[in-house]
């Protein structure tokens, strides 16, 4: 019996299920006392979640080589796209936590601020790092995949024939910041795709983050 292509992309990224899995559990055990700032356990849990997948992806992209790459990119390739609008909806979702716990700070005396924005600042971190982590992963799967199949390379790094996960972490993190490709250039029509919604989501978060900051700065003083 076939196994359906859901459970298949689910069986291909352990490392993302189960930390959103570790995300939830932690969200959902947290004291009572926290009961009344829904917004507050949701940033926790999604932080514990984010983070442990940060630590995870690097342990295993640390010191892989282009065959384990290949492999790999050939056992994810399916249901990406599911996987990089999750992760676009769960940026926004998260931006809306941190608009609602802002909100709640003005309420609050100034004493008991600090901790609520210390926990919204840890959440943009962490948002930002597991938005490139994730979509340097598709970038490098992509890549490899194409390889493994005989096609040409849907990626140009200038000077490196065979790329790793680093450099597909920078090619990530200069999107995510800029909206640009600098010197790595897409050679494929369908990766341009993936590149547009990445580079909305970019703008897309920058200016929510840098609206936050106004209004952090506005709250403060």
């Amino acid at each position: 019996m076939p196994i359906p292509r859901t459970l298949r992309a689910l069986r291909a990224r352990p490392r993302l299920w189960s930390s959103m899995a570790v995300g939830v559990l932690v969200s959902l055990l947290l004291p009572s006392a926290w009961a009344s700032h829904p917004a507050s356990r949701a940033l926790v849990g999604w932080n514990a979640g984010a983070l442990l997948y940060f630590v995870l992806a690097w342990d295993m992209m640390s010191g892989a080589h282009p065959g384990t790459m290949g492999q790999r990119a050939l056992r994810q390739h399916e249901g990406r796209l599911i996987i990089l609008i999750g992760v676009a909806l769960a940026a926004v979702a998260v931006m809306v936590a941190i608009a609602s716990q802002l909100a709640a700070v003005k309420t609050l005396p100034a004493a008991a601020r600090l901790p609520h924005l210390a926990l919204t600042a840890l959440t943009v971190v962490s948002s930002w790092l597991f938005t490139q982590t994730t979509f340097a992963l598709d970038y490098a799967h992509d890549f490899y995949a194409a390889r493994e199949r005989g096609q040409p390379d849907v990626l140009n790094f200038p000077s490196t024939p065979d790329p790793d996960y680093g450099d597909f972490f920078y090619f990530a993190c200069v999107i995510g910041t800029s909206g640009q490709t600098a010197d790595v250039a897409f050679t494929s029509s369908a990766l341009r795709r993936i590149g547009t919604l990445h580079c909305v989501l970019a703008f897309a978060f920058n200016t929510t983050v840098l609206a936050l900051s106004v209004n952090i700065a506005a709250g403060l003083f």
